[in-house]
């Protein structure tokens, strides 16, 4: 009996060494999960127990400098699918397919997953998830969600677009401003927590937690909308009249303290729909490989006014003219000092006058770049000296950044001094062998009309918070002083000249005087060489409010390739309208056109009994498809506000009833302004007249096809113009 107690006791004393043992085991194992492991299995609860949704901030607006909104964020939702929620999951795929026009296979497989949330569709307009909010409550589906969300969004379409950028899909910039100031734009991202159970769905009565998003800076921009719509517009009208080309390209400057007023690059692209199909590449997208296509829309987003370079050309006359004034080279402008005798032997080599064939003989300064006579600049440079001919390059910067702050500003271009040869100077004297950026080249211009200061180019001129407060000016920066104001003045007195009598005639604007200069600038040589037509325009000449370089690159139409006849002329559209949207008082009156101007009056919505008598009492003809004097009119051509001959035709459509119909614009470029009148009338088009002489300009150009009623602008100048 003793011997089986002790043999109890042992038992029960191995026992207890077990349970000890266990229990020890078990206080070290909590102690591992609660303590060594206690912060991670925290975070594995709480995010199983937990819903977390990233709230997107705002993306900060961009305007332009009178307020107007170039680009902003808007509302709008994300639809996502609870897998573990849905209990009919090809009902639920078959529907959001539908709905959303998506592919039906993929949403069923999101819906099979085994995941808290798999998001279906991002960036919906509101109008199309109130058809799923619609669908779901009439079908009683769960486990659909949709939750708030933004997107960038550009309400002016093209406009800017080459300086705007644009965001992609997760609202990040990726071109233009929206990538340089991406910091300051996205803002920081909020979040919203809630409380779900252990199928992912989210529990009412837990606690939210919701920390708001920060909304980005925002831009004001030196751009202004109005000026930079003129830009485009003629810049893509020069585009179509002397294609095929390249591209053209275009910038605005205010010389005084370097705002950019506008900056446009033809052909453009909508940020709204960046990856859309290029233009120019519509009949071969379907064909081109995947790379092939990112070439294609990289090369179309390309701010090509600072990502491109180029030899400026006969431009850069003005610059060699200004350093030999300021070295006392040439003391009076008008003295005839220069001989042109068609080019110059240096080094061996001849290089020739544009017009070797008929030397200009002898000349002034004055007269030597109203011509653009090669010859005397070179002499010029040369006489300067390469040390100091150079130091005044590096002192305008020439071939270097600007410092705009802009994305893919890239640097030019230029010998070194101690690299330079006669022929090296002589060359750069009329600007070749080097090269520079458009922008580059513009602010080198602008430092002549600015009394010979040079500021930085701005774009960038506020930076405010979501409240409309600034945080940050960005003042303008004056560079340095690099010619005398003397200097500055005589300069842009000879520039006036070549405008008002020289190779710059096609670049008049009436009612103002301004100064500027043609270029026809090679680009590459041999079998690869090109040609760049451009032209620079100050106005007014006395006193610089607008700065304006356009460049058509490889021209290859009826027009040819010279500046003063491709560039020119559509410097001057753009310089008219700006200099009169800005208020720019005009110089003089011009007496000698006597056609008496009337305004479109709007006729829409009136009566055509009412919108008879209107023209007819503005002194304008009309034309209706009716004998109904109680039809309504819908719309008319030309639209109200445009600015005609007396007589003009107004074509009517009219309610029920507005089928179009067409005319081809015929040739009127040579014609005085009664027959261009005539000609036009004849076809059932209006004329829009500017200058006096013959048509030397026509937009649209001849060949167009047209609405009857269309107006048709007409540049009219003096005979005789020489293009170089």
């Amino acid at each position: 009996m003793t011997k089986n107690t002790m043999k109890s006791k042992v038992r029960v004393l191995w026992l207890m060494v077990f349970f000890v043992i266990a229990l020890i085991a078990l206080f070290c194992r909590m102690i591992y999960w609660q303590v060594v492991r206690g912060s991670e299995m925290r975070n594995i609860a709480y995010n199983q127990q937990t819903k977390n949704r990233t709230i997107s901030p705002s993306r900060g607006k961009i305007y332009d400098t009178n307020g107007i909104v170039l680009a902003e964020s808007v509302t709008v939702e994300t639809i996502s699918v609870t897998p573990k929620n849905i209990k009919d999951k090809e009902k639920t795929a078959q529907g959001l397919a539908e709905i959303l026009n998506l592919d039906y296979e993929t949403i069923l497989a999101k819906t099979k997953k085994n995941t808290a949330d798999e998001i279906i569709a991002k960036k919906l307009d509101q109008s199309v998830t109130e058809k799923v909010r619609k669908w779901m409550n009439d079908e009683n589906i769960k486990g659909v969600n949709i939750y708030e969300d933004t997107k960038r969004s550009y309400p002016q379409g093209a406009l800017l677009s080459h300086v705007l950028g644009f965001c992609g899909t997760d609202n990040q910039g990726l071109e233009g401003l929206e990538l340089q100031y991406e910091s300051l734009l996205k803002g920081v991202a909020g979040q919203q927590v809630v409380g779900t159970d252990a199928t992912g769905a989210e529990l009412p009565l837990t606690d939210e937690k919701y920390i708001p998003p920060e909304d980005g800076l925002n831009l004001v921009l030196t751009i202004d909308s109005s000026i930079q719509y003129y830009a485009e517009s003629f810049l893509d009208q020069a585009v179509s009249d002397n294609a095929p080309v390249d591209y053209a390209s275009c910038v605005i400057m205010n010389p005084k303290n370097g705002d950019v007023l506008a900056m446009a690059v033809s052909p453009d692209y909508n940020p709204n729909e960046p990856f859309a199909v290029p233009v120019g590449y519509e009949d071969k997208w379907d064909t081109m490989t995947s790379s092939e296509k990112s070439t294609a829309w990289q090369s179309i987003w390309k701010n090509r006014v600072v990502t491109d370079v180029y030899e400026p050309g006969s431009v850069f006359k003005t610059v060699t003219a200004s350093i030999a004034l300021e070295e006392g080279l040439v003391g009076n402008i008008d003295a005839k000092n220069f001989v042109c005798t068609g080019g110059l032997d240096i080094e061996g080599w001849r290089i020739k006058c544009w017009r070797y064939y008929n030397p200009h003989g002898v000349q002034s300064l004055r007269e030597a770049l109203m011509n653009s006579c090669n010859p005397v600049f070179m002499g010029l440079a040369m006489k300067v000296g390469k040390e100091k001919y150079y130091s005044y390059l590096n002192a305008l910067k020439v071939s270097q950044k600007t410092g705009i702050d802009l994305p893919g500003e890239v640097s030019g271009s230029i010998h070194s001094v101690q690299n330079v040869t006669g022929s090296t100077i002589a060359t750069a004297s009329f600007g070749q062998g080097f090269t520079l950026t458009q922008l580059n080249m513009l602010s080198v211009i602008s430092t002549i009309a600015n009394h010979g200061i040079m500021m930085k180019p701005r774009i960038v001129k506020e930076i405010k918070n979501s409240k409309g407060e600034v945080v940050q000016t960005i003042e303008p920066v004056m560079v340095k002083q690099v010619f005398s104001e003397s200097t500055s003045n005589a300069v842009l007195d000879m520039m006036e000249s070549v405008v008002s009598e020289g190779t710059g005639r096609n670049g008049q604007v009436s009612g103002y005087y301004v100064a500027g200069k043609t270029s026809t600038a090679e680009q590459g040589r041999g079998a690869d060489q090109t040609f760049t037509a451009s032209f620079v325009a100050l106005a007014p000449a006395d006193d610089p409010q607008v700065a304006v370089i356009l460049n058509v690159v490889n021209p290859r139409g009826e027009h040819g390739h010279q500046g003063g006849a491709v560039a020119a002329p559509v410097v001057s559209n753009i310089l008219e309208r700006t200099l009169e949207y800005l208020n720019v008082p005009k110089a003089y009156s011009n007496t000698k056109d006597t056609t008496v101007k009337v305004t479109v009056p709007d006729v829409t919505t009136r009566t055509v009994g009412e919108a008879t008598k209107m023209l007819t009492n503005a002194g304008l003809k009309y034309s209706a498809d009716t004998t109904d004097a109680n039809k309504i009119v819908v719309s008319q051509v030309p639209v109200a506000g445009e600015v005609l001959v007396e007589k003009s035709l107004v074509k009517l459509y009219l309610e029920g009833n507005d089928t179009r119909f067409n005319t081809i614009v015929p040739n009127i470029v040579g014609m005085d302004i009664v027959s261009a009148t005539r000609t036009l009338s004849n076809s059932n088009l209006n004329i829009k007249i500017s200058g006096n002489g013959v048509v030397s300009y026509q937009s649209p150009s001849a060949g167009t096809s047209v609405e009857q009623g269309s107006v048709v602008r007409a540049e009219f100048r003096n005979q005789g113009i020489d293009t170089e």
